[in-house]
């Protein structure tokens, strides 16, 4: 009687990928199934509940969100088109290495753009497009007072990135979204530092600078532009450095005397 053939095993000697946090037992989220596996993954990624250098084996994702191994591999490119997720080699994909030397240069890259997109929108003033950003700015307002943070990483992206349309270069409007999309677990980051609770005026420097470009006013729009961007980087070192043990008065024990014997 013929033997069976043996039963491939996954990944030829490899260390097993570690298993994505799968979604809730229950009734599937509405939409499409690579729409439902991106979503939820891009949130376990922003709320690090996916690790960075988690392995995210399509087999074991499939299994878990109850779907095929296509739209699971098209998720996974628009994550890695984000930059969420890094390609390896034999389809295998992982949460994307969260680089903290970066982040001088990535604060830089920020606030040089921030500067330049909202100084040339002003400049190319396109009154059209004013009244979608007034949109945007209406729904990052409302997730602020909710306190949905996803949202509010969300709208900035979009804010931002619409500005830099306006600039009239393309080029500039693909380095924006290529740098927001880098930064967006930056953000999740800073906003979990605040309890994911941010104040009414963090959105102040937003406000200013649809004003200064709605008015055509380029040098007010490069000052908010720079505004905005140096709020977030003194708070990134205010959080760095008010750390629990700094706060903290040490007080030397004098040594007791050994009994002599």
């Amino acid at each position: 009687m013929a033997k069976k053939p043996a039963e491939r095993k996954e990944g030829r000697g490899k260390r097993a990928a570690a298993p994505a946090a799968g979604p809730p037992r229950g009734r599937r989220l509405r939409g499409t199934g690579a729409a439902y596996v991106y979503d939820s993954l891009k949130a376990q990624i922003l709320d690090l509940e996916l690790k960075p250098g988690t392995l995210l084996d399509e087999t074991v994702v499939s299994r878990q969100f109850g779907v095929s191994r296509s739209p699971v591999r098209e998720a996974l490119i628009r994550l890695s088109a984000e930059g969420l997720v890094q390609n390896l080699r034999n389809r295998t994909s992982i949460v994307a290495p969260f680089d903290i030397a970066a982040l001088p240069a990535y604060f830089d890259a920020m606030q040089l753009l921030y500067r330049l997109t909202a100084r040339l929108a002003a400049a190319n003033l396109i009154p059209a497009r004013i009244e979608g950003l007034r949109k945007i700015m209406h729904d990052h307002e409302n997730a602020l007072h909710e306190g949905d943070m996803r949202a509010m990483v969300r709208h900035n992206r979009d804010f931002h990135i619409g500005i830099a349309e306006m600039s009239g270069n393309p080029f500039l409007a693909g380095w924006m979204s290529g740098l927001l999309d880098q930064g967006q677990r930056i953000l999740r980051l800073y906003a979990r530092n605040l309890g994911d609770q941010l104040p009414d005026n963090r959105l102040k420097s937003h406000r200013d600078m649809l004003s200064a470009i709605a008015a055509g006013d380029a040098d007010k729009a490069e000052a908010a532009g720079r505004a905005d961007a140096q709020v977030l980087i003194d708070d990134f070192k205010r959080n760095l450095s008010d750390r629990p043990a700094a706060l903290l008065e040490l007080h030397t024990a004098k040594p007791r005397k050994l009994a002599e014997r």
